[in-house]
């Protein structure tokens, strides 16, 4: 009797341990198929190419990931996250790298730190209100100029929210590599101030990207810098927000981006998106998107990129829906008139979360 009493005491206390921890399996399975075709012309001489393609994350990045809290008492709560992005066209995970986020952290009435690599607060502000659903095919993501979304070696702060305002301020370090593969420091700052409440969002953002090494990819992913083997200082600043009429959501936003590398003139991009999404029916929505990004350095225009993209999902269920998608982008160089580059997509998908 009392080895059976003891027994039961055991498990309850174990029960209870179990109850103040959670971890939650969850992911993302996005695939579509269609068709992309690429054309140039330089010099008065043209060229095209096309293909045909079944591929991975048409709406949003496949993805596989980890997450899980444990209550500490006192409102107190440890937290984090793993994340993966998985090619669901040919069954591959890069090795199964988090590397889509990977932080620890703790969170409780000061809001939370995380430890890691989560996303940048800048990179949450502009998906937050963003053309087309925010989709990979999004005309903001095919036309403006690419940052740091989810550097490494960072220390991030989430405010509490206060009445719908809630801020975040990010530092990625400048860890020492010199001698290794990647060489050199680089560093990036970033942080928001965001509202969101009932049919309004809107957000500002800042974010400072640092490199002293042309080597690419040592903060997470190549930025403006590296790619152009060079180093520097490039800072954003973003404005955007959205509102939602009931019939439709506009949404809209303008970017500053200015890249200041050394040895060189600094250049600068003035940049906006607008967008509208429609609920057609049940089930069945319309995003429509147009972008434009003019590069000019020392008062003399550089390029035009525009883009623009239109999106249609029709939900299956709360975790599928089907979409088709439409992007056409377009670069012009302003110093050789007639120069350009395009870019078109169109293709249909699938996706499904658990």
């Amino acid at each position: 009797m009392k080895k059976s009493l003891i027994a039961l005491a055991v498990l309850g206390t174990c029960g209870a341990a179990m109850a103040q921890s959670s971890v939650t399996l969850y992911g993302m399975a996005d695939v579509w198929v269609g068709r992309t075709k690429a054309e140039a012309t330089v010099g008065g001489v043209s060229a095209s190419a096309s293909e045909s393609v079944l591929e991975s994350g048409g709406f949003n990045t496949s993805r596989l990931g980890f997450k899980g809290s444990e209550d500490l008492g006192g409102g107190l709560k440890a937290n984090f996250n793993l994340e993966a992005a998985l090619a669901m066209d040919n069954g591959t995970a890069g090795g199964l790298s988090f590397n889509r986020q990977s932080w620890v952290g703790l969170s409780g009435g000061f809001g939370e730190i995380q430890l890691g690599k989560p996303w940048t607060p800048y990179d949450d502000t502009r998906a937050m209100a963003n053309d087309t659903f925010n989709a990979n095919f999004a005309a903001s993501w095919t036309t403006w100029v690419p940052y740091e979304d989810n550097p490494n070696n960072t220390i991030r702060y989430n405010s509490p929210n206060f009445g719908g305002f809630s801020g975040a301020i990010a530092y990625s370090l400048g860890e020492d590599r010199a001698g290794s593969i990647t060489g050199g420091t680089s560093s990036a700052t970033s942080f928001s101030l965001n509202y969101a409440n009932g049919p309004i969002v809107a957000g500002f953002a800042h974010q400072s990207e640092k490199v002293e090494s042309a080597a690419p990819g040592y903060l997470g992913s190549p930025s403006v810098l590296t790619l152009a083997g060079a180093t520097g200082k490039t800072t954003y600043n973003l404005l955007n927000g959205s509102y939602d009429f009931g019939m439709l959501k506009l949404v809209g936003g303008v970017n500053q981006v200015k890249v200041q590398a050394d040895g060189a003139a600094d250049v600068k991009a003035n940049e906006w998106n607008l967008g509208v999404d429609v609920p057609v029916g049940a089930g069945f929505d319309i995003g429509v998107g147009v972008a434009r990004s003019k590069v000019e350095s020392g008062g003399v225009d550089l390029t035009t990129t525009t883009g623009f993209s239109i999106g249609a999902k029709y939900t299956l269920s709360k975790r599928t829906f089907l979409y088709a998608a439409f992007n056409r982008t377009k670069l012009e160089d302003e110093l050789a008139p007639g120069d350009e580059a395009k870019s078109t997509l169109f293709g249909l998908g699938i996706q499904h979360n658990f």
